[in-house]
This record gives C-alpha cells, structure tokens and sequence, in this order.
C-alpha cells in the first residue's frame, strides 16, 4: 500500500491561508462527494445545519507560523508519512459541521478551531481518514479481517430519514459486522436536530429490529471506546490507531494492527 522505499518520506502540510484558494478547494471536493448537497437535499440534515456556516476562515500570520512549527516537529506513524503525499490544512468558520473536525476529498483536514489541530491525537485521527478514503480497496481488506463488510440492505424507514451523515463515512456509510449489526448514527432530537448531538443505534436486518446499547458481540471485540466511535469502521480504526496506548488490550485493536502492520503506529509498535 503506498510508497514503502523509504521511511525518510514525509508528509507535506499545506496551510491554506488564502480564502479563494480554500474554496477553490473545497468546490473540487464538493464535486467529488456532494456533501453539503446531501445534506440540503435530507430535511433533518438540512435542518441540523441551517444555522451553521461552512465556509472557510482566515488564519492569522502568527497562527501559520505557529502551525507550521507544530507539524514540523509532530511525531507521526510511519505508515502515514510513507502513503499519503500532500495534506492541505482549511480553517472553517467556528460553527462549521458543530465545530467538529472532518476531512474531505483532495486530502483536506477542515479544522472550525484550528487550535484543534494542536493535539497529535486529533491529527492523527484525521490522517487516517484521509488515508481511508485514499486507499479504500486496501481498507476493504482490513475491515474485513477485523469482522466488518459493507452492507448493501436498505435501512427501515424511521432510522433512514433520522440517520446524521459524516463526511468522512458518506461515501459508504452503513457497514455490518459479523453479518449481523449495522451501526447508524441518530439525531438525538429530531425535532431540534444537531450535527454533533447523536447516538447510534444498531439495526439488526437479519430480525429487523434495533438496539441503543452496543451489542454485546462489538463490545467484546472493540472495548472501551468512545460511545461516537461505534457509528462506523472508518471511526473505529481511526480512534485505535490514534491513541494505540489506550486500546492496546482490544481484541479489535489487535486484529486491525494484525492487518494494517506495525508501522501504522508510532515508533513501530514500541508503545503498545
């Protein structure tokens, strides 16, 4: 997967400052998966973000500097450095998305609060989306070793038209593990919908019905993770390879560094 000649590659970040070249940027993206089109065209989507601003946000000269000596000196997986080539940094304006950081086609990290950007976790996390999306036929692979297969079904109708999309799960957002339960992200009030203010539930297709607890079947596999991180593999493998430390004792993390290798990890799986 990606470059392997030599561990010496590195990532180059590109801050945007300019306000035209980001919406230059983020129009290519929009071409590429239609998320806010999506989300217009949904009513409770649409509702979610009606008083949200997604547009780009300036950053200041002090800031870039800032940044740029920040992701200079971060230390990151190797795997990252080795397979994903130019990662272009957007600030938003704060309430983009519910101020929650996201990627989008082109190799974009969209930041509402580019102080966000400061923890290694956060970016981290946001890389493996991008390498996620990039690499898609490999994660296949992946996701399948650690239990998890795309699913194809169709969801009841009141879990449908109350699902929250995720840009960084909209170009395959229902996966199923073991053949039975499909996680699906729920606005907790559908009345008042927010964008960072859901549950998941999992649908079971197989009896058509669904839970608001974690099955007993994920939870013995992936343990201790963040309630959100259950909506979706892409999330699950994201917050392991993030924080390896903390999920070190998951079977699920054992069988995802089994398929992904070591050297998704910092310093090649010493931590862990």
């Amino acid at each position: 997967m990606g470059n392997t000649a030599s561990y010496e590659k590195r990532i180059k970040f590109n801050v945007i400052v300019n306000n035209f070249e980001a919406n230059a940027l983020l129009n290519v993206a929009e071409k590429s998966d239609y998320y806010l089109e999506e989300c217009h065209d949904d009513k409770l989507n649409s509702i979610a973000r009606r008083t949200l601003t997604y547009s780009p946000n300036v950053i200041s000269t002090n800031e870039v500097s800032r940044i740029n000596s920040f992701l200079e000196s971060v230390e990151l997986p190797q795997r990252l450095h080795m397979d994903l080539d130019t990662v272009n940094i957007i600030q938003l304006m704060p309430s983009a998305d519910g101020g929650m950081p996201h990627t989008r086609p082109g190799e974009i990290i969209c930041f509402p609060d580019i102080s966000q950007l400061f923890s290694q976790t956060t970016l981290i996390h946001e890389l493996w989306h991008i390498h996620q999306r990039k690499y898609q036929n490999e994660w296949l692979d992946i996701f399948k070793h650690m239990g998890w297969n795309l699913w194809s079904g169709e969801l009841p109708e009141h879990l449908e038209k109350h699902r929250r999309y995720n840009p960084d799960t909209l170009d395959c957002p229902l996966w199923i593990f073991d053949n039975t339960w499909v996680p699906v992200p729920i606005f907790r009030n559908i009345t008042r919908p927010k964008v960072e203010d859901v549950d998941i539930w999992f649908y079971n297709p197989n009896r058509n019905y669904h839970v608001r607890q974690v099955p007993q079947e994920i939870n013995f596999i992936f343990s201790n993770l963040k309630d959100k991180a259950y909506e979706h593999p892409r999330e699950i493998a994201a917050y392991m390879l993030s924080e390896p430390e903390r999920y070190k004792n998951s079977i699920g993390f054992k069988h995802l560094l089994e398929a992904i290798g070591a050297t998704a990890i910092i310093n090649n799986g010493s931590r862990v």
